[in-house]
């Protein structure tokens, strides 16, 4: 009980505070397990959604499975609309325990979605199907935008503050419930 308390910081009326670093030039708004980012790029509106409800828990070491806690590393979407329409990349960070590695998420699909259409009906591709030149475009194009290397760092630190200060704000929840 007061572990949770010292950790978190309650704000009035009990609820737990939640500050954290944010990839710079990015407004940032949390709904629930969603983290919203949010910026302009020339005449592009740039959102990025990470759901914590969508993580994918990473394989414990072989030579040590029951020692190590599980890590779950967040999946999320980053969307580049402008009047023309908008291309929804489906990305997350794939790495094994030997593998720390998180300069660089990795897109698993990619959608271009028409002004009016709804996302769930645009036709969506694996992005390993993809020519190679194609496959670098991407990257680079969402590098240009600020979506490289610096901000799959801080966004992989930032989703893993997000999700302990969920989980705390899960157990001081579930006690008080039973209590």
């Amino acid at each position: 009980s007061s572990g949770i308390n010292a950790e978190w910081p309650l704000r009035p009326g009990g609820a737990v505070s939640y500050d954290s670093s944010q990839p710079s030039d990015f407004s940032r708004s949390v709904e629930g397990a969603t983290i919203i980012l949010q910026k302009q790029f020339n005449n592009e509106t740039i959102r990025v959604e990470l759901d914590l409800n969508n993580n994918t828990e990473l394989a414990p070491a072989e030579d040590d499975p029951e020692e190590t806690p599980p890590q779950y590393l967040p999946s999320f979407k980053i969307e580049v609309s402008k009047p023309q329409g908008k291309l929804v990349f489906n990305c997350n960070y794939h790495m094994t325990t030997e593998e720390q590695n998180l300069d660089q998420f990795v897109i698993s699909e990619v959608a271009f979605v028409a002004p009016g259409q709804e996302d769930h009906l645009a036709f969506t591709t694996d992005f390993g199907n993809l020519d190679y030149v194609l496959i670098e475009e991407f990257e680079n194009y969402l590098t240009r935008r600020g979506l490289g290397a610096e901000f799959s760092s801080v966004l992989f630190e930032m989703a893993a503050e997000f999700e302990h200060h969920n989980y705390v704000k899960f157990l001081k929840n579930v006690r008080d419930f039973v209590n």
